[in-house]
């Protein structure tokens, strides 16, 4: 196995974003038999949606870029950009910087939904609002639980395994291989398009696309995946929180809409945060490289 090490890395741009989706729906369809050898891909209850979800997010966020490292690159962990040492007050900026921007992410969404196509497009439209409420349902059957174990699952499930894969796929993949022939501004903002496309959620599309971006310029900063991956979890982390929190009861506010309605102004204001604060961050992580690479 030795020998395979590096064997694409002198491979071009298209062959390695064929060989990540070709793997990836390799990987996929390797679960779903998995799941199905076991009896649970033909079963509709919560747990095994469960299942089926942490499974295929291994197969195909987690395993293929894992796969395409080695066998693009001689350093592995260079190619994926998990080589360096993090610092964690820089952790702590990206963490309140997530918490911040939440009432902008809102309100983008919000003025995303009001977006209406052409009448030549109605059916397609209707069927986009279809499976948005589908999948805003099976959301919702995922995050309804009671107990602490289930919360951490939870966690798990839809904040730690999405960080991590979702991050190693798009940001240290696809964008790692868009580098070697584009600019960073090109790859990263190709990279976020791609990102929000594949969530198939046309009224979230924008927002996500935004978040994306930050997240691959999270990595061209800091030359550092844990980053972005932070960034996710974060993002994903305070969703689940939140939702457990309201279903068992506790009085605290609907964190989709914080920054809409009668708190526009939070969102206008979280915007402006967020402007200000992309180059704060950025500033913060040139000086921290300009002081690595003096050392």
């Amino acid at each position: 196995m030795a020998r395979l090490s590096g064997t694409f890395s002198k491979n071009g741009i298209l062959s390695k974003i064929l060989l990540l989706i070709g793997f990836s729906c390799l990987f996929t369809v390797l679960g779903v038999i998995v799941l199905m050898l076991f009896g649970i891909g033909s079963s509709v209850d919560v747990r095994s949606l469960k299942l089926m979800q942490l499974v295929q997010s291994v197969a195909m966020f987690v395993l293929p870029p894992i796969l395409i490292a080695y066998l693009g690159s001689d350093r592995p962990a260079v190619f994926l950009h998990l080589d360096r040492k993090v610092n964690l007050f820089h952790i702590g900026l990206v963490v309140v910087f997530m918490i911040l921007i939440v009432p902008a992410i809102n309100l983008l969404t919000s003025m995303n939904q009001q977006l209406v196509l052409p009448k030549i497009f109605a059916g397609i439209e209707t069927q986009l609002k279809a499976t948005e409420l589908q999948l805003a349902k099976f959301t919702e059957q995922m995050l309804s639980v009671r107990t602490i174990g289930a919360l951490a699952f939870n966690i798990f499930l839809i904040a730690i395994i999405p960080a991590f894969g979702e991050e190693l796929f798009f940001r240290a993949a696809i964008q790692g291989i868009f580098r070697q022939k584009m600019s960073a501004r090109i790859a990263i903002w190709s990279t976020a398009i791609i990102f929000s496309a594949i969530h198939m959620q046309f009224y979230g599309f924008f927002p996500r696309m935004f978040i994306g971006a930050f997240f691959g310029y999270l990595l061209f900063w800091s030359e550092s995946l844990w980053f972005p991956i932070v960034a996710h979890f974060s993002n994903n982390v305070l969703a689940v929180l939140f939702y457990y929190l309201k279903y068992n009861g506790y009085k605290v506010p609907d964190i989709d809409t914080i920054g809409t309605g009668s708190t526009l102004w939070l969102g206008i204001l979280s915007i402006v945060l967020a402007f200000f604060g992309l180059f704060w961050l950025k500033s913060k992580f040139q000086i921290k490289n300009e002081v690595a690479a003096q050392v």
